[in-house]
């Protein structure tokens, strides 16, 4: 980024790049307490985000949290299917200074990185070089790292991989599931954001290439379907309760871990909400379908475990 080309008193103009509850957060943060100093404001101009996908019963389009934000604040916003030079035209038309990525959901094309005079920047959701990819948080948890953390990088064209210009460590408990984590790396990614933005627009950091042999990629996001929640009653009564203790965590709240359960009334299918560990794993809170959640011992009031 060229910090010379600032301008005393002349204003940012960023485009915001999101799509999910969390990076809408983090937008919110952006708006309502607008970065500004001395020297120039950073004012979010306009949104990129996913289009619309039917969900529920009837199968109603909706929009993604950020487009949601964005309508609520009438700012301009785009839903392109496909970042194309016709998509980017529009864009242009803005005349942006900066871009701002924060789980968009579709690799940036080099021509609408070449685009914002002062760059793009990424907040990623993991400690860069560690966990590349959409399943960051995720992984953290299913491999039992006792930390994760944030990264501010300057985009390039591959994914996750180009310069990192600060990061802030976030440690993970051992009760956290991907929505507990997320929150925490949420708070602390606008906290990061307050500070570290003002600072590397104005020159004071600099951004330093990762050291890509220790780079490690996360499963993209159609790999995190139902199929691939489900946990075998084998292995959880099995197999090293901390290992599937972090696995179920992993996969909590969406898709949603889920075993079968064998009981004398046959094998019956629940989620599993909620468990702890102790010298063993104990399954605290379970849904089975079609009703709501209950407690494990409620359950087993009601059916007996068969092997």
């Amino acid at each position: 980024m060229k910090h010379q080309s600032l301008i005393s008193g002349q204003p940012i103009n960023l485009i915001y790049f999101g799509s999910p509850a969390f990076s809408s957060k983090i937008l919110k943060s952006l708006l309502f307490n607008p970065l500004r100093t001395t020297y120039y404001e950073l004012r979010t101009i306009g949104l990129v985000t996913s289009p619309d996908v039917p969900l529920g019963r009837n199968k109603t389009l909706t929009p993604s949290p950020v487009a949601s934000l964005a309508a609520s604040l009438h700012l301009p916003t785009f839903k392109p299917a496909k970042l194309d030079d016709s998509n980017l035209a529009h864009i242009k038309l803005l005349k942006p200074d900066l871009f701002l990525v924060v789980s968009y959901g579709q690799i940036i094309p080099q021509t609408w990185l070449e685009t914002p005079r002062l760059g793009v920047l990424n907040l990623h959701f993991s400690l860069l070089p560690k966990y590349r990819g959409a399943l960051c948080i995720s992984q953290a948890i299913k491999n039992q790292d006792q930390e994760t953390g944030i990264t501010l990088m300057a985009m390039d064209e591959q994914l996750d991989h180009g310069p990192i210009i600060t990061q802030v460590k976030v440690p993970i408990s051992t009760d956290d599931d991907v929505a507990s984590l997320t929150q925490r790396l949420t708070s602390a990614a606008i906290k990061l954001l307050t500070s570290a933005l003002p600072d590397y627009l104005s020159g004071k950091l600099t951004a330093t290439p990762q050291d890509h042999s220790q780079a490690t990629f996360t499963p993209t996001t159609k790999t995190r379907t139902r199929d691939s929640a489900f946990v075998s009653w084998q292995d959880i009564t099995t197999k090293d309760p901390a290992t599937i203790h972090a696995l179920i965590r992993s996969l909590n709240p969406d898709p949603g871990a889920w075993t079968q359960i064998p009981t004398n009334r046959g094998q019956i299918e629940a989620k599993i909400l909620k468990t702890n560990l102790t010298d063993k794993l104990n399954i605290e809170t379970i849904h089975l379908p079609s009703r709501s959640p209950i407690s494990f011992q409620q359950f087993l009031a009601g059916y007996s475990l068969t092997l």
